[in-house]
């Protein structure tokens, strides 16, 4: 059954379904309807041929108008006189011994009642053995004719034609048959072959196989769906890429602090249990070792939040330079242990609407993110203020080795790390590149602006622009 569902199958039975539709519909008006269609076409001769002598009746030259309409033709046309019992016959067909055999009075009389002026009639010739198209109709003026016009025509005998038709189509047919069968093959293959060996390309894509290249097919909708699985597949190569760094980065973030925590709790019951100030000591690397792992599962739980769209936004007007000291003042530990300033240059009273929650998340990330690759000054400057844009304006800024430019697209993937500045700093190496990542996930949510600004060897400058809700509404332009 598998068969008989292919795409292959399906094009080639709708290709023929499509073919034998014509070949029935061309047997049918060929062969069943042409009898009909062979007299109806004689019919319209005799009518036209009608047309051309009443419009020449009252010209000089109509008897040869006559005598060229029944020798072109091959017809039989008489015009008779009732008032005077006169007839003119031009023969060229031998139909005078069957018109003798009608009432020519009765079919006079029939054009005066016909609405058109015009009598068809049909009867057989016996003498000829043949059937006769006849059309009556006057001459001169519709309610005086001067005469009346017999016009008659054979129609021939089709049982030879029709025998030769017949025996002809099922020729054609048959050779069509089998033309279009090979042809509806061929061009099956040529649509369905691209489809398959894209499918079995597809279907390496779970085994880790990215590199598999789909030549491209002459159908334009074939050429974007290749382009589209190798598109999918280098993404899903790179994602992958990722998945086995972020395996690497966290079994490693992971593992170090919980061989210390281990290795100090054990020193903690054979050595220093009983020494209060070395317990002490001890302790505080397993706190903080212990918060470490717990900042490190949150990020990673916030970032699953915010790209699921799991993580609610619960904007609200709050004061942003409150907010902004309260985040600052957490590193204040950094200052008496590694000796980091962080300057604060915040204005007045600046409101935004916002979540407040998400914003001091994104916050502490960006001077988190300053403080590890800060230079040798150990300085981050924090800036908040007003722009003449009619935005707020919040800057971190830091004094570090800057980013490559060629970095500069991918900073804000996740677990996208600079494997330059992580060679040079040791902080570097304690994050798991997430950081970023959520900063930006949070700011599109919100719809802020925002943005790095880097020189190699200056440092670096991370901002981001929200609205100001107590901006003054913009006074609309006059003309003058």
């Amino acid at each position: 059954m598998g068969f008989f569902r292919s795409i292959k199958f399906q094009v080639w039975l709708r290709f023929e379904i499509i073919v034998a539709c014509m070949l029935v519909f061309s047997y049918a008006f060929l062969v069943l309807f042409f009898p009909a269609f062979y007299e109806m076409m004689k019919i319209d001769e005799i009518s036209r041929s009608l047309e051309t002598i009443q419009s020449d009746w009252y010209d000089d030259d109509v008897r040869r108008t006559v005598e060229t309409v029944a020798y072109d033709n091959k017809m039989y046309v008489e015009i008779y006189s009732p008032r005077y019992g006169v007839s003119l016959p031009f023969n060229n067909m031998g139909g005078a011994a069957a018109i003798a055999n009608i009432s020519k009075r009765e079919c006079c009389a029939e054009v005066d009642d016909a609405e058109t002026g015009i009598v068809y009639k049909r009867f057989r010739d016996e003498r000829e053995n043949n059937t006769v198209l006849m059309v009556c109709s006057y001459l001169g003026d519709r309610r005086y004719p001067d005469a009346y016009i017999f016009i008659c025509s054979y129609l021939q005998p089709l049982g030879t034609t029709m025998a030769i038709f017949h025996r002809q189509f099922l020729f054609v047919a048959a050779v069509t048959a089998v033309f279009t069968m090979c042809i509806s093959l061929l061009f099956a293959a040529k649509i369905s072959n691209p489809i398959i060996i894209m499918n079995n390309a597809a279907k390496q894509l779970p085994q880790g196989r990215f590199n598999s290249r789909v030549r491209k097919r002459d159908f334009a909708e074939i050429k974007q769906l290749s382009e589209t699985l190798e598109s999918a597949s280098k993404e899903i190569a790179k994602s992958d890429g990722l998945r086995r760094e972020l395996m690497s980065n966290i079994s490693h973030d992971l593992r170090t602090p919980l061989t210390m925590i281990k290795a100090y709790a054990e020193m903690i019951r054979d050595l220093s249990g009983d020494n209060p100030e070395k317990r002490e000591r001890h302790l505080k690397v397993i706190i903080d070792e212990t918060d470490r792992l717990s900042s490190l599962v949150n990020d990673i739980l916030d970032l699953s939040k915010l790209e699921s769209g799991v993580a609610e936004i619960h904007k609200e007007s709050f004061n942003f330079g409150e907010r902004l000291g309260g985040v600052v003042s957490r590193f204040d530990i950094l200052r008496d242990s590694d000796g980091i300033n962080i300057e604060l240059h915040a204005g007045s009273m600046i409101m935004i609407e916002a979540d407040p929650i998400k914003m001091e998340q994104v916050v502490y990330n960006l001077i988190n993110n300053a403080v590890t690759y800060t230079g040798d000054d150990n300085t981050v400057i924090v800036r908040l203020y007003r722009t003449v844009e009619r935005t707020v304006r919040f800057e971190v800024t830091d004094h570090g080795d800057g980013i490559a430019p060629e970095h500069l697209p991918h900073i804000w993937d996740r677990y996208y790390k600079v494997s330059e500045r992580n060679k040079t700093h040791k902080r570097a190496k304690m994050g798991s590149g997430i950081g970023l990542s959520i900063v930006k996930n949070i700011l599109e949510q919100h719809g802020f602006r925002y943005g790095v600004d880097s020189e190699q060897g200056k440092g670096s400058t991370f901002w981001f622009e929200a609205p100001d809700p107590l901006a003054p509404p913009e006074q609309p332009k006059t003309k003058r």
